[in-house]
């Protein structure tokens, strides 16, 4: 697992963890979106809720855990202005949706004007008259 592995609340990820059955061991993924992050250090969790067949399922994962977890795979970045999701638990269908955390486009003040951006003869109003440049 990296060490500074860059999750934040809103991120769909997908969580790899060991399940030991017997004397056999194996992996199971668990995807969903974390809805909060607490502690610091060792002590770090996520909490990641998923919807299954209808019914609501979140779990607790110490993301310094070897042990039991072996990689976490970030799907898609979130946007969200909040530090705790928990009202996506009262949340249903497209409602629970999260917007992706895209770059924001350029805004039009950073923009250069350029030397072809002249008037052109006939674009102006039909009301006002032509103005004539110096």
């Amino acid at each position: 697992m990296k060490k500074n592995l860059e999750i934040h609340p809103g991120d769909l990820v997908k969580v790899y963890t060991k399940i030991k059955e017997g004397d056999k061991e194996r992996i199971a993924p668990f995807q969903g979106i974390i809805i909060k992050i607490r502690g610091s250090g060792i002590s770090r969790t996520i909490t990641v809720r998923k919807i299954s067949a209808g019914i609501g399922i979140e779990r607790i994962f110490p993301i310094e855990n070897k042990e039991m977890i072996t990689k976490i795979e970030i799907k898609k970045k979130g946007k969200t202005r909040r530090a705790k999701l928990t009202y996506l638990r009262q949340r249903k269908g497209k409602k629970l949706k999260i917007k992706d955390a895209v770059s924001a486009p350029a805004s039009k003040a950073s923009k250069k004007p350029s030397e072809t951006d002249e008037e052109i003869p006939g674009d102006s109003d039909p009301g006002q008259e032509p103005v004539e440049k110096a």
